[in-house]
């Protein structure tokens, strides 16, 4: 059994990645966690197994098969292309190597061939929101060539992790309660009952989110594809809706597109055009799989589609990292 690290505690990315592992067999042996910033005597969970979060410096990447870094752009500055050295296999899931051609992003079904080119042995994976996305469309990926994409995410407040989930939580109760409740909190404004046209912070007129839709999904399927992404935050607690307009250079047709969209692997279509006929953010809660429905003929183009996309975005990205895993060491995972 492969022997991992991952770098980074307190996120869902990495509680996801843990929960994976730990259903195939993966205990306090194999896996290892790391920090740059830590508290003393941290511990997570893996099934059962109490792990105390240990600090980068201590880290000696020869013990490793393969390490996955989910925490913050400057960790993986540092230490990513110092531990790849060694040998050992990188996942990176933050931003640090973007633009780097010998350091590809890949999400699975769309474009794992990059992975013999990772001659840094480095991989970028996107932010689990893009993977979401790019995780619904593999199907129409594979068979025609996207020319723009426009999106409407709806995005629940566990981006924020924890602390996002409790502020949510707090305010509902006030509200209820006839309490006061504070505009002033992660959110800029108060999300309990609201919908808020902001998720990260702001990189000129576009949020980071945005910019990360717009940067990454081009760097999976190629520089001529226009997008455009609008990002909100949702009174939801885990997952994320997206409503995506895909405009192909071919003709399609939405009833064809369909059954292309049900081919791919992790990708349930629930699409009856009737009353309730769809998935909703909540249904998709704890699911791996991303659910799509509402699939239709977009009439303001000559050639698109629209469809609906609702999914628990970082155990689908979860699953994404651990299946490249497994293709980029060449061994079960």
């Amino acid at each position: 059994m492969n022997n991992i690290a991952l770098i980074g505690y307190n996120n869902a990315l990495v509680k996801n990645i843990l929960e994976l592992l730990s259903l195939r067999g993966y205990d306090k042996n194999n896996v290892k966690i790391y920090s740059n910033n830590i508290q003393k005597n941290t511990k997570v969970f893996l099934g059962d197994d109490e792990i105390i979060v240990a600090d980068i410096k201590e880290l000696n990447p020869t013990d490793f098969s393969a390490i996955i870094f989910t925490e913050n752009d400057k960790t993986a500055s540092i230490y990513g292309t110092k531990f790849a050295k060694s040998k050992v296999r990188i996942i990176n899931a933050t931003k640090t190597f973007e633009g780097d051609e010998n350091i590809p992003m890949i999400v699975g079904g769309i474009n794992e061939n990059l992975l013999d080119k990772a001659s840094k042995n480095i991989i970028n994976v996107p932010h689990p929101f893009v993977v979401e996305f790019l995780s619904a469309i593999v199907g129409i990926v594979q068979k025609y060539t996207i020319k723009r994409i426009n999106l409407s995410t709806y995005t629940s407040v566990d981006f924020e992790n924890q602390d996002g989930m409790t502020e949510l939580y707090n305010q509902t109760r006030k509200i209820l309660m006839n309490d006061t409740v504070s505009a002033s909190g992660l959110f800029h404004k108060t999300i309990a009952f609201n919908v808020i046209p902001q998720v990260s912070s702001f990189i000129g007129e576009e949020t980071e989110v945005e910019w990360l839709y717009n940067s990454q999904i081009k760097q999976v399927l190629g520089f001529d594809t226009k997008v455009h992404a609008n990002c909100a935050v949702v009174p939801v607690f885990v997952g994320q809706g997206i409503y995506a307009n895909v405009e192909v250079e071919e003709e399609i047709d939405a009833d064809e597109a369909r059954e292309d969209i049900k081919k791919a692997k992790g990708v349930l279509v629930v699409d009856r055009q009737e009353d309730g006929g769809y998935i909703t953010i909540n249904d998709a809660q704890g699911e791996s799989s991303v659910f799509v429905s509402r699939i239709r003929q977009d009439i303001s183009a000559e050639n698109a589609i629209s469809l609906w996309i609702c999914g628990d975005a970082y155990k689908i990205a979860a699953q994404n990292i651990l299946a490249l895993l497994k293709q980029f060491l060449k061994k079960e995972i």
